[in-house]
Formats: C-alpha cells, sequence, structure tokens
C-alpha cells in the first residue's frame, strides 16, 4: 500500500515538492497518511487529496485534506516535468 498526494484537477501525484508525475509508481510514497497531511500542511499545498494506492487498483481510494487556516490557500496548479 502507498500513501500518495494527488492533485485534484490534474490528477498528478507529487514527485517531490514542485515536481509531479502522471505515474503513482514514480510518486513520493508518504507510508503514512498524517505524513502526507503533514507535508501538504506544512508546505501550504493546496488542492490535493490523500491517494491511497494497492497493488490491486480495485481497492484505490482518495480522501480529502481539509485546509488548514494558518496556511496560505493559493498556489499555481501543479506542472508535470
Amino acid at each position: 500500500m502507498k500513501m500518495l498526494l494527488q492533485h485534484i484537477r490534474t490528477q498528478l501525484y507529487l514527485r517531490s515538492l514542485g515536481n509531479w508525475t502522471a505515474n503513482p509508481h514514480e510518486a513520493h510514497d508518504f507510508q503514512h497518511s498524517q505524513r502526507a497531511m503533514d507535508f501538504a500542511r506544512e508546505h501550504g499545498l493546496s488542492g490535493v487529496q490523500l491517494a491511497v494506492k494497492f497493488s490491486d487498483a480495485q481497492f484505490d481510494e482518495v480522501f480529502p485534506i481539509p485546509q488548514s487556516t494558518s496556511q496560505p490557500t493559493t498556489q499555481s496548479p501543479p506542472r508535470q516535468d
């Protein structure tokens, strides 16, 4: 199981800060949901969700990440490198 951050509008996965990919296998695995949510909040990432990926894709799930009121909420959409 992999814990990934996914941009809601573009459906791209976070590879590293400012670097996104369409391939979930190339994305950064946070290994725990809290780590992914903390990273998103600490870096002011908006418009992202938690994507939980399993080896069998039929079990994949996505979950919203509530916006923190103390973090900035404006950021450019990600670009795929």
